[in-house]
């Protein structure tokens, strides 16, 4: 019986991955993965911002339809109510509006509250919404804790209080 001895061919090519490029391959997902994480995570953020942003909106439009629903006594929504705010439905009064409404903001938004201020001379009324910004990041992506003033200072329509960062809209109200 004749055996064969296999000799190795030194033209002969290998084929297969070797481990470095399977490392190599490896690293580039894991980085494309990391990339993904960090998008969620941004995409969470401002849908987060988006739906405080909304709530804030509404309970604006709420308050301003119950000013031009009761538009005979526009002047008495600007005293605010003094917490802690009882809200019933049933009580159709401005007191009982803006109690309404100050529960609303309080409950709705992280530190929300509001203002209503007339302006006799020209004849209008700003109704302004305010919360506490939770964002641990600005809109550059940097992280930021504890914020700062100056991490306030980067966004239009924040302002620091001395201890947080509150965003504030208001809406303008004529009769």
């Amino acid at each position: 019986m004749k055996h064969r001895s296999f000799k190795l061919n030194p033209c002969r090519r290998e084929s297969g991955f070797s481990l470095i490029e399977v490392l190599v391959a490896l690293l580039v997902l894991s980085i494309g993965l990391l990339g993904l994480a960090a998008l969620q995570a941004q995409g969470l953020r401002f849908n987060h911002d988006a739906y405080v942003r909304t709530q804030a909106t509404n309970l604006a439009y709420d308050i301003v339809d119950r000013m031009r629903v009761n538009n005979t006594a526009l002047a008495a929504y600007t005293a605010g109510p003094a917490p802690p705010f009882v809200c019933d439905p049933t009580d159709p009064s401005v007191a009982m509006d803006l109690e309404c409404w100050y529960d609303g903001l309080a409950r709705a938004l992280p530190g929300g509250t509001g203002v209503i201020a007339a302006n006799a001379t020209a004849n209008f009324y700003d109704v302004t919404v305010q919360w506490i910004d939770r964002t641990p990041r600005d809109f550059g992506g940097a992280v930021r804790a504890p914020r700062t003033a100056a991490d306030c200072a980067l966004v239009a329509g924040r302002f620091w209080n001395g201890t947080n960062c509150l965003v504030q809209q208001t809406w303008t109200v004529w009769p």
